[in-house]
């Protein structure tokens, strides 16, 4: 899936970015390059360097005896630009050697070994010096990789013990103590021609060191013709090479496990938030920019996501620096959507949870926040409070979507009423939930206001967009209604497959898109089977924001029938596209859409008490199916209309700027929030305290699986963890017991 989506085109260092970040300070990591040759490659590889979010380092570029004409210059060129660049020539001796040359003009505890060919994403060393200062007793860290070049791939194996003596499965360009490379030997002690990474690992792991893998993309490794490809070309090379790897292998006697992220929460109520020993000045200076944190649980493709990821990337940078943090697990890839525009830190690929405040505290002092952005991140309610004790001058605010009675009465906006007096200001997708907070959830302070998200107008223009990716041609006589949305409960897809039928009933042309994937997708692809939908449903699976516009282009109505909603991004872009939208009345569906761009059908079911339930209102699916065949043929007549209401009031640039206005006063005013009313450390640390107590993640620890038989017993266990949550499986088993008790 990952590779599939992956943009391999963006490659770290194709540019240097126009930020100043200011190095203050003696460095603390020492970056390590030996270099023969390879002019081509090591400008890019210089930018991604120079790019780097944390700029506390030295780098000792080595110049191994190149016979490329001009190299001295050429490098020496690089050390004139910048002062923490120093460069040394010397006569040819092989990779190991220099690497070792280089380590003894290092100043730092910490070095980090680039290859002068490969590139760092632009928060790599950053992540790594804080992954290692928050597990002190780690030798070295190192990341998921992107393969490049002469071909394309992503690699992010699991660290296993008995894996690594067999296959190397750590990436060459790691941080590691120094110390430690020193007590072992360097890496002159494996032999010119031996895969000397790899060969350094071993001698590591045989001394009971142990790493720490990131579980992000931070190193691109370019893939040509090099040393590695010089040990494999040939037998004699390689068995040579293998019988060294197997010799270090075999003196390998303790059982070593690696810190592998996301960690399993193992903490207690007596780990307090605290502070890293951090005394450097900012990295931004004050006043340049305004300067904004914004914190989210994630980015993948949904209707919340779409708004953050439009918002990070039209903020003007000329006006602004952008931090983004993220809270929860998820793919890498939908980072490349905004890293360009911001410095992206997903919290969970590299700290443990319990560390997770002392960073946010940094990166606010490190980068002279203005302001606080937080939305539908749940550990983001809970930081704040303390955040804010800690810096009273910060400006805090918060974005919601929709209350979720059915989670934690309320959902975020009950979060948001809890913490209100931290919070100078709280903006809402749609007036409806505004009201719903003050006149439902007791907001007493008057902090909130609408904002809506809008769509970007000129992005969904069924004028500029061709049908090209995908063959619709063989539903060209029927008439298509679109259901694009994340397959879940919360969509109430059993409900759509139940309209469809009813719809098809009385007239055979219409035919479904589900768009989309989810938990539930499985499920209502076997339902729609049983109910004999296939001739009138397709499931066309997750797709990119810019293959979703042709099927916007293809449709003739777009279908909403959700249980809870704010207002779907999908009812702006299909509006934008000139396609009705019927719509369940939740959330703030009614703001946008109305009798002349659609329909409206009231929700029939009380979410505290149906969720479960599909054996919906006869009169809720006779509503829906009225109006599909109402305005299934109108699409024509009603194209415009739908647009000119989303170009005139929810253009998404009108976000933009309603958004940049409001944090431009609200940074210009200062903090509104009463200082007597926040200076509570004691409840600002006990409220922090509560949600590390209370949501504590584990993951499965497979490490010490040694053995084919233990791997089958784990996953068979783990299989048969995961089925218990269907329905059918449960009802087996407990039948089971029954039965064998009563025997």
């Amino acid at each position: 899936m990952e590779e599939k989506i992956f943009d391999f085109s963006k490659e770290p260092g194709r540019y240097i970015e126009k930020i100043e970040r200011i190095n203050e300070g003696k460095p603390l990591i020492s970056i390590i390059t030996a270099i023969y040759n390879g002019k081509e490659y090591f400008e890019q590889t210089y930018n991604s360097v120079i790019n780097q979010t944390f700029p506390y380092w030295e780098w000792i570029i080595v110049n191994d005896g190149s016979t490329e004409e001009g190299m001295k210059e050429y490098l020496d060129s690089f050390a004139k630009k910048d002062s923490r660049i120093k460069v040394y020539h010397k006569e040819n001796e092989g990779l190991p050697k220099t690497r070792d040359y280089a380590i003894k003009y290092s100043n730092c505890d910490y070095i980090y070994i680039l290859d002068a060919d490969d590139l760092l994403d632009k928060t790599y060393l950053e992540c790594c010096y804080w992954a290692m200062e928050t597990n002190k007793n780690a030798t070295w860290v190192y990341s998921d990789i992107v393969g490049f070049q002469n071909f394309n791939y992503l690699w992010k194996e699991r660290f296993y013990i008995r894996k690594e003596k067999k296959v190397n499965l750590i990436g060459g360009n790691s941080l590691i103590k120094k110390s430690a490379v020193i007590e072992v030997g360097g890496y002159s002690m494996a032999e010119r021609g031996v895969y000397e990474d790899w060969h350094m690992w071993l001698r590591l792991l045989a001394k009971g060191y142990f790493p720490i893998k990131l579980s992000y993309y931070g190193f691109w490794y370019r893939r040509r013709e090099g040393v590695l490809h010089s040990i494999n070309k040939t037998k004699k090379n390689k068995k040579k090479a293998f019988k060294e790897i197997k010799k270090q292998a075999d003196k390998i006697k303790t059982f070593v496990k690696a810190v592998q992220f996301p960690t399993t929460d193992n903490y207690d109520h007596t780990e307090l938030p605290y502070e890293f020993n951090w005394e450097r000045q900012s990295i931004f200076k004050k006043g340049d920019k305004q300067n904004i944190l914004i914190i989210l649980p994630w980015l993948k493709i949904g209707g919340a996501d779409k708004f953050y990821i439009d918002l990070i990337n039209n903020l003007d940078k000329n006006k602004y620096t952008i931090t983004v943090l993220s809270t929860e697990p998820c793919e890498y890839i939908w980072r490349q959507l905004v890293e360009e525009n911001c410095d992206y830190f997903d919290l969970t690929t590299f700290l443990n949870k319990k560390d997770w405040a002392a960073f946010i505290h940094y990166i606010i002092k490190s980068r002279n926040i203005d302001l606080v952005f937080s939305t539908n991140s749940f550990y983001g309610y809970y930081v704040i409070p303390w955040l804010k004790y800690k810096y009273p001058e910060v400006i805090f605010t918060d974005y919601l979507h929709n209350e979720v009675y059915s989670w934690r009465n309320g959902g975020y906006p009950r979060d948001s009423v809890a913490i209100s007096r931290y919070l100078d200001q709280t903006y809402t997708c749609t007036k409806r939930l505004t009201n719903v907070m003050k006149n439902e959830m007791n907001r007493k302070l008057d902090n909130s206001k609408c904002v809506y998200i809008g769509v970007d107008t000129n992005y969904f223009d069924p004028e500029k967009i061709k049908v090209e990716k995908f063959d619709f041609s063989k539903y060209k006589d029927k008439k298509i209604v679109l259901y694009i949305c994340r397959i879940d409960e919360i969509k109430r897809p059993v409900l759509m497959l139940k309209i469809l039928e009813k719809v098809i009933e009385i007239q055979k042309d219409i035919v479904f898109f589900v768009v989309g994937s989810g938990p539930e997708l499985e499920k209502i692809k076997t339902m729609s089977k049983k109910m004999n939908l296939e001739d009138n449903i397709v499931f066309w699976g997750p797709q990119s924001n810019s293959d979703t516009k042709e099927f916007y282009k293809v449709a003739d109505l777009l279908l909403i029938c959700s249980f809870i909603e704010g207002l779907t991004i999908t009812a702006y872009e299909a509006l934008s596209m000139g396609v009705p939208v019927i719509t369940a009345d939740v959330g703030g569906q009614s703001e946008l859409v109305d009798d002349t761009v659609g329909r409206v059908i009231k929700l029939r079911q009380d979410i505290k008490k149906d969720f479960y339930n599909y054996n919906y209102d006869e009169k809720e699916i006779e509503d829906y199916t009225n109006a599909i065949l109402e305005l299934i043929n109108k699409k024509s007549e009603m194209s415009k209309i739908c647009r000119k209401k989303v170009q005139e009031n929810f253009d998404f640039m009108l976000a933009v700027k309603n958004m940049d206005e409001e944090f431009t006063k609200l940074i210009k005013n200062k903090t509104k929030v009463n200082k007597e009313l926040i200076d509570n450390e004691e409840l600002a640390i006990n409220y922090l305290v509560l949600y590390l107590e209370n949501n504590k993640v584990f993951y499965p620890d497979d490490q010490d699986l040694d053995t084919p038989k233990k791997l089958i017993k784990y996953y068979i266990k783990q299989f048969l963890k995961s089925m218990w949550k269907f329905p059918p499986y449960r009802f087996m088993i407990k039948t089971i017991k029954k039965v064998l008790k009563r025997n």
